[in-house]
């Protein structure tokens, strides 16, 4: 039986390599292709992933690769640093002087005042460094107050409205009598007014003058801060040097200055814890 053999025409068989040609193009294209792809997805296989890594490699954006051991994505802001003023400062600091000195003319106190400090700010005095905030807390819990505060964004405590407080350093030999009677005089004294070095004192029939009684109230109206037992105390006789600080409400005080009219200084009646002002004619 005879086998019928098929026969390819030359033709037929350019046209099977050139087929088998293509085939082997395509599959190296493909293969290309499956490779590129590849070196641009990461490991998770997220191919959004890749867009932060070719942002990682051009250095336009910081992340961390735990298992290279790099460090975690920090995010930085800015944190504002209270002021801290240093009393041995106020005379060989320039910029310290002069802020100070602006600061006690704004509000009509020349020398009877060591500094004056805002509540979110600190003050050093000799090896102690304390902030406002902290001599109030503690001013405020003596009194069975509770002292609020509120939080910033940063974290930290700030005062609900910026204060000024006056600071006097206590130096031996001072008593709380004269130091209040220096500053009331140097307040009158901005107003135009001038009190006699005597006026504290008590008149002819013994009864305290009108200046008297203002300094007695006024000794309700400050915050004694010993610093180096960091509490609030009523004694400044015993001190060692640098030790101890009175601190005045500014508002309080000037409050209290403002609604008296010094023509009628004497008619004030105190009786050892509140003070009456005659009411001013309008």
């Amino acid at each position: 039986m005879r086998r019928n053999r098929q026969r390819y025409s030359p033709k037929s068989r350019q046209k099977a390599l050139v087929l088998i040609g293509i085939g082997v193009v395509v599959c190296i294209a493909v293969l290309a292709f499956l490779t590129s792809r590849d070196d641009r997805v990461s490991p998770t296989g997220k191919a959004g992933d890749a867009n932060v890594q070719q942002q990682d490699k051009s250095g336009s954006q910081d992340t961390a690769d735990p298992e290279a051991g790099d460090q975690p994505l920090v995010v930085t802001g800015e944190i504002n640093t209270p002021t801290t003023i240093d009393y041995k400062d106020l005379e060989k600091d320039e910029d310290l002087k002069t802020m100070m000195g602006d600061r006690k003319k704004s509000l009509g106190i020349k020398e009877s005042l060591d500094m004056i400090v805002k509540s979110d700010e600190s003050f050093t005095v000799g090896e102690s460094t304390v902030s406002m905030q902290k001599i109030l807390e503690k001013a405020f819990t003596k009194e069975g107050k509770v002292f609020q505060e509120e939080l910033s964004e940063s974290g930290s405590a700030k005062p609900t409205k910026i204060r000024e407080y006056g600071i006097y350093v206590v130096q031996p030999g001072d008593n709380l009598w004269n130091i209040h009677f220096r500053i009331l005089r140097d307040y009158y004294a901005a107003k135009g007014i001038s009190v006699e070095e005597k006026a504290d004192e008590p008149g002819a029939s013994g009864m305290s003058s009108g200046v008297g009684k203002i300094l007695k109230f006024s000794e309700t109206m400050v915050i004694i801060y010993n610093l180096i037992e960091e509490k609030v105390t009523q004694d400044i006789n015993i001190i060692e040097p640098l030790s101890k600080v009175i601190v005045y409400n500014m508002d309080a005080v000037f409050s209290l200055l403002e609604e008296i009219n010094f023509d009628n200084v004497d008619r004030l009646q105190f009786d050892g814890k509140n003070i009456w002002i005659p009411a001013k004619k309008s």
